[in-house]
């Protein structure tokens, strides 16, 4: 991965303007972040710099896989990522202009949108999977738990990664599609890694677990009860990447690159996993053994509009969001639709 270019303050600066950001978001303010710094130009002898946020996780394996395939020099970009740790941080960071472009969940940038601030989709990336086993976001239980299945799951503590996201969404959408009342359930803020151990100390009844912890627990002998993802829609919509209004107005021929570049390295990771579990070690804490045996996720640089609608749909009646956004407002033009849809 390149390294984090020591001179630039950008990415600090980007958590010092944090503060005024949400204040500006709970106000439904519009006229917030910076962007439109240049970028502009670059050729495959000398490349334009662009600055993307991203997470340490393996649903980001299509762009460092494009880096090292040379998708993004070819057309004159040269990728330098700087890795966040949770989607709030990385939207931040597009506001504020210390990314060019971030790669983050469909949900938290539908909260962006909803509070006024400018955050378009410019390129898909990753989806849930079509059947329960193949899916890498599974709802469990522990080994010799009662809880076997999503009906058993009501009045139960579920725990996710974080409160008001991704996790809160998909699972009461999963659940209440499958009969169990929403409001039943409880929700805790745990980290990833926390999650085995609240599950074993019993201090919540089910985890929503990613990979490679879900790997892990499943050899440990927890049980899966909900696929969330998977219930609400084969290859349901989940991550992308996403751009500043005013970056993107300021730099379309960039835009257009990275996003030719990142579909590009999105159908070629589909379709060459056994690369891409070789590329996912050399920018996370996953083992090569462990990334040889984790569930991928489903990429794909092609956008369902109709499910990132129901999405934003779902982020409204949960009460995240007051009114959910109409998505042909935060897609840029660039991203293609699968067939049929």
């Amino acid at each position: 991965m390149p390294a984090r270019r020591s001179p630039s303050p950008r990415p600090r600066r980007a958590l010092l303007v944090a503060a005024a950001l949400l204040l500006v978001a709970g106000c439904g303010g519009s006229d917030s972040g910076g962007g439109g710094r240049g970028g502009g130009g670059g050729t495959p002898s000398q490349p334009a710099k662009v600055d993307v946020g991203t997470l340490p996780i393996s649903n980001a394996a299509p762009m460092y896989l494009g880096m090292r395939k040379g998708f993004f020099k070819e057309e004159g970009l040269e990728l330098v990522p700087h890795v966040a740790q949770n989607g709030a941080e990385l939207i931040t960071g597009a506001l504020s202009g210390s990314f060019d472009f971030i790669f983050a969940g469909y949900i938290p940038s539908i909260v962006a949108r909803a509070k006024g601030l400018p955050i378009t989709v410019v390129a898909a990336s990753d989806l849930g999977a079509k059947e329960n086993s193949d899916e890498w976001t599974v709802t469990l239980s522990k080994r010799g738990s009662d809880i076997r299945d999503p009906k058993d799951l009501e009045g139960r503590t579920i725990a996710v990664n974080g409160l008001r996201g991704v996790g809160e969404v998909v699972i009461k959408a999963s659940l209440e599609k499958q009969g169990v009342d929403p409001k039943s359930i409880k929700l805790l803020e745990v980290p990833f890694p926390e999650m085995p151990v609240a599950l074993e100390r019993g201090r919540v009844d089910a985890i929503w677990a990613a990979e490679p912890f879900l790997s892990q627990e499943l050899a440990e002998g927890a049980r899966e009860v909900d696929a969330p993802l998977v219930t609400l829609a084969p290859n349901f919509v989940n991550g992308g990447y996403e751009a500043n209004d005013k970056y993107i107005a300021q730099n379309g021929d960039v835009v257009e690159r990275f996003n030719r570049a990142m579909s590009r390295s999105v159908d070629y990771a589909q379709a060459h996993p056994d690369e891409v579990r070789r590329t996912i070690p050399t920018f996370t804490k996953i083992p090569a053994a462990v990334a040889q045996k984790i569930r991928l996720p489903v990429w794909s640089s092609k956008l369902d509009r109709r499910l990132l609608q129901q999405a934003a749909d779902y982020t409204a009646r949960y009460g995240i969001i007051k009114d959910a956004p109409q998505v042909g407002e935060m897609v840029w033009k660039g991203v293609g639709t699968p067939a049929g849809s």
